[in-house]
């Protein structure tokens, strides 16, 4: 059923183009309930389906992609990795950088983005430090809205 309303929430970013960033968000937050109550196997399986579907159903394959590759599987790293190790931390959150500027680089290069026409060199380097500087306020966010869903869901048991 959560797989259902994330893929619901993606089809209505793929309805309302204004609201396509806030819906992948919100889809992304949806496994996250699971891991929060302790139940990290149904919330990688949300994750999942949730991305395969998305590929498959959503209309904007670039927005499920975004949703498939960067947002829900932050989610799912995010739980999964043993943020207690400093290690651990700094080497995940280096990886994930890197996979962003990744992605960021290839999908300007390749035009991906519908959006954007093909650019020069330097403008697609300034839009992928712009992309990275996004995702570390997002890891920056992220982690406290996780921690108040967690609040949250603690009243409910």
């Amino acid at each position: 059923m959560m797989t259902g309303v994330s893929i619901v929430l993606l089809e209505l970013g793929a309805l309302f183009e204004i609201a396509a960033g806030a819906a992948a968000l919100l889809a992304a937050l949806v496994p996250a309930l699971f891991f929060l109550r302790g139940d990290a196997r149904t919330g990688r399986l949300v994750y999942g389906a949730t991305a395969i579907l998305a590929v498959l159903f959503v209309p904007f394959k670039f927005r499920a992609l975004i949703y498939a590759l960067v947002l829900g599987l932050y989610t799912v790293v995010k739980f999964t990795v043993n943020w207690q190790s400093r290690r651990s931390r700094v080497l995940c959150k280096l990886v994930l950088v890197a996979f962003w500027i990744l992605l960021s680089f290839v999908g300007i290069r390749f035009g991906l983005f519908e959006e954007l026409p093909v650019v020069s060199p330097l403008v697609a380097a300034g839009l992928t430090v712009g992309w990275t500087v996004f995702l570390i306020y997002y890891d920056f966010c992220v982690t406290r809205i996780f921690a108040g869903m967690g609040r949250w869901l603690s009243r409910f048991r």
